[in-house]
């Protein structure tokens, strides 16, 4: 798994000694905001809308909620890291959330991965109020300033659909240095009807 780097033992020696701040981290990271978007009949059919945060520099934010051509029970699911056509993200950290719920409103938890400063990682499992068949899901991009002595080489996201504990293989987007876009749809073993989600972030 690609990670992010530390500064060197010799630069964080010289910052305790003389008080020097860190430098500022991200300075060419790309702009950018999260999608989602669901299937029906193993991401062949019924595809309903891409929902998208706002851009991460503007503070993300949350989606509408998603689902398939008839927000009931979709059997993929993708996510999308969708590059803004010019800009950079300087100092900032961030960090994605998602939700599930039931056509009838029960709404599960918002769930985070870590922020990238933290090295990322992946969310639990992004589910309803009962745990099973979620019709919808909206993600969240959350945005705060960089603090750590580390710098962000480069990012990517996944998903991955889980079933009755059972998880398929999760689905990636390219790198945002790769410019970014949609995973494929993430599937559960036997690509029907999953109970939930989870949501990636690794770094560089």
């Amino acid at each position: 798994m690609r990670r992010i780097a530390t500064l060197s033992l010799a630069f964080l020696a010289s910052v305790a000694l003389t008080g020097t701040a860190l430098p500022t981290a991200n300075a060419a990271t790309p702009n950018f905001r999260v999608g989602i978007q669901f299937a029906d009949g193993g991401g062949n059919y019924g595809v309903g809308v891409e929902r998208l945060t706002g851009p991460a520099s503007f503070g993300g934010g949350g989606t509408p909620w998603a689902g398939d051509s008839d927000n009931y029970d979709p059997d993929g699911a993708l996510v999308d890291l969708a590059l803004t056509p010019s800009g950079v993200l300087a100092g900032k950290d961030f960090r994605i959330g998602a939700q599930a719920r039931e056509s009838y409103g029960a709404d599960g938890p918002v769930l985070y991965t870590g922020w990238a400063s933290e090295g990322g990682g992946v969310t639990d499992l992004v589910t309803d109020s009962d745990g099973y068949d979620p019709d919808q899901y909206r993600v969240f991009l959350e945005v705060r300033p960089w603090s750590a002595p580390y710098e962000l080489t480069d990012f990517r996201l996944s998903i991955e659909v889980v079933d009755q504990g059972s998880s398929g293989s999760p689905a990636f987007t390219r790198w945002a240095s790769q410019g970014g876009g949609k995973s494929a749809f993430a599937l559960d073993p036997d690509g029907y009807d999953f109970d939930g989600v989870k949501i990636g972030l690794e770094v560089y």
